[in-house]
């Protein structure tokens, strides 16, 4: 009973030294955070904005949308944000809410995790180094600072991937009817969940199951097929815009397959021209074969810890191919986070088997192969660490300005943007998007090629805009030349933001002067590292 109490004891110590771990950065960031944005709470990404307006509307008004009437398929979670329309339908509408779910899944993720060591029987002072390393390299307290889905995407992700993985150590009895509702959260809350369902089923039909596989198969993308179903009825893709137009397509020709190819081979699996992230990522192709190549006679009685490393693996190669990393270090957190477990697992339990002894020599090798692999995973993470307020004080003195400049003048006219999230969700204006995530004429135009600057100035032409805000950087000065440019604001030492200067952009006829004027009139409100520059030809 002494022993017993013992072990819960020390259960309960690495539990809560951990979730310290976790919220006492996440605690020092949103200090420095609220400090920068006068006592506001500011995510640092337009994606989070875009995730709230939609919910918003969802919950008020029954559409699906940056408007409360128009059906439009800007948002990449589906489960992420039906999840936060029901929080603002039972709470109300509040900007802290997606902070808080992030915060919540994090935790139970750390309890997740800590469960699954236990069954390791890893020791409890490696039970708390593990679960640190999680939250240090994944990393988990940027995940809730940013108020997206993916911490969310990190927990399903490593229930599904392990709780898969051991059961197929005994596949004489059926899949659990947990990893159906698995599968069905981690295809709706990312569409890079079909990466993980997709091996999962391959796996049952390599192992002869072939109706569980075509089970799992079918259950996990309902809510996807569900949805896309209802897109195209209400006119849009069957994927949403902001999905479609983040891929690149494929040119059928010879010449323009093996270039979609070589790109694929070259410029994502090989080459890191995209920064740390897309580096950090490509290192766990080579962390996880060597993991497995170390101790593989260990593992030839392992099959679980084997297909993990083989799913975490091929989803890697999947995620560098056909999805993105990066973008503010979430798209690849939930491979980061199921490596870093099962590697830590093996390095735990089956280094003392290794005959280091006999090998000191080789022992330095090892240390520098050792800093090589994992180096850019550190990177990373202290990138993360180091840019996370300033991204809030970018989005801040930029996109939020920018929705309480519209909310303040601009109301209830139409305005034009290229970043939507911020200025949709703070104001009630009719938004038109010249980058096609919240306008299907604008993404069908760039899907099929035909986003000419002629045709941009039709959509707003059509739509009466009052006027532009956009990144000078992001469109064809053809386009621009047709407006009368006002004004710019540019920010000091971007590192989220599209560009660091957004343009103003007269396009009613002489609606420049009430621009100016407006624009002047706010001046006073706008944070003091806000450069101002105005343009009255």
């Amino acid at each position: 009973m002494q022993q017993n109490k013992s072990g819960i004891t020390q259960k309960t110590i690495v539990l809560i030294t951990a979730l310290i771990a976790l919220i006492l950065p996440l605690a020092l960031i949103e200090m420095q955070v609220l400090r920068l944005t006068g006592g506001k709470l500011i995510y640092p990404l337009d994606d989070t904005y875009i995730h709230m307006v939609i919910a918003k509307n969802l919950a008020l008004y029954n559409n699906w949308g940056i408007s409360p009437e128009t059906f439009q398929s800007a948002s990449s979670s589906i489960l992420y944000t039906v999840l936060l329309s029901a929080l603002f339908k039972l709470f109300s509408v509040n900007t802290l809410i997606p902070f808080i779910v992030n915060l919540v899944a994090a935790v139970i993720l750390i309890f997740v995790i800590q469960r699954r060591l236990q069954k390791e029987d890893i020791e409890f002072i490696w039970q708390l180094l593990i679960l640190l390393l999680v939250i240090f390299f994944t990393p988990l307290p940027i995940l809730i600072i940013s108020g997206m889905e993916h911490t969310i995407q990190c927990l399903f992700s490593f229930l599904f991937i392990f709780n898969f993985s051991e059961w197929t150590k005994t596949r004489e009895r059926p899949i659990p009817k947990s990893l159906f509702i698995y599968g069905m959260i981690i295809c709706s809350i990312r569409y890079e969940g079909l990466f993980i369902i997709a091996i999962a089923c391959c796996s049952l039909l390599y192992y002869r199951k072939v109706i569980p596989a075509f089970l799992l198969g079918f259950v996990s993308i309902l809510p996807l097929a569900v949805f896309g179903f209802i897109s195209v009825l209400k006119g849009s893709y069957f994927l949403p815009n902001s999905v479609l137009l983040k891929t690149s397509p494929v040119e059928l020709s010879n010449s323009g397959f093996s270039g979609y190819l070589s790109n694929i081979l070259i410029e994502k699996l090989t080459l890191a021209k995209t920064g740390i992230t897309a580096l950090a990522t490509q290192r766990l192709l080579l962390i996880l074969p060597c993991a497995y190549l170390l101790f593989r006679k260990q593992l030839k009685n392992k099959s679980a810890y084997s297909l993990i490393i083989l799913f975490i693996t091929i989803c890697t190669v999947l995620q560098l191919a056909f999805a993105k990393t990066g973008w503010f270090y979430r798209y690849e957190a939930y491979l980061v986070m199921c490596a870093v477990v099962i590697v830590s697992i093996l390095l735990i339990k089956y280094t003392k088997q290794l005959r280091w002894r006999e090998n000191k020599a080789l022992l330095p090798v090892f240390a520098f192969i050792f800093f090589f692999l994992f180096f850019p995973l550190i990177l990373r993470s202290a990138a993360a660490y180091s840019k996370a307020a300033q991204a809030c004080k970018n989005i801040y003195e930029q996109q939020y300005q920018m929705g309480d400049f519209i909310k303040k003048f601009y109301n209830t006219d139409t305005i034009a943007v290229n970043d939507i999230g911020a200025v949709s969700f703070f104001n009630q204006s009719t938004i038109i998007d010249l980058w096609g995530l919240a306008n299907m004429d604008v993404a069908k135009a760039k899907k099929d090629g035909h986003d000419t600057p002629a045709f941009l100035n039709e959509i707003v032409e059509k739509n009466k805009v009052e006027f532009a805000i956009v990144y000078d950087s992001w469109f064809d000065d053809a386009l621009l030349h047709t407006w009368k440019k006002v004004a710019t604001w540019q920010i000091e030492n971007n590192v989220i933001c599209g560009d660091a200067t957004v343009s103003f952009y007269a396009i009613k006829p002489g609606s420049d002067e009430t621009l100016i004027r407006n624009l002047t009139t706010y001046q006073s409100l706008l944070p003091a590292d806000v450069t101002v520059e105005y343009y009255n030809e």
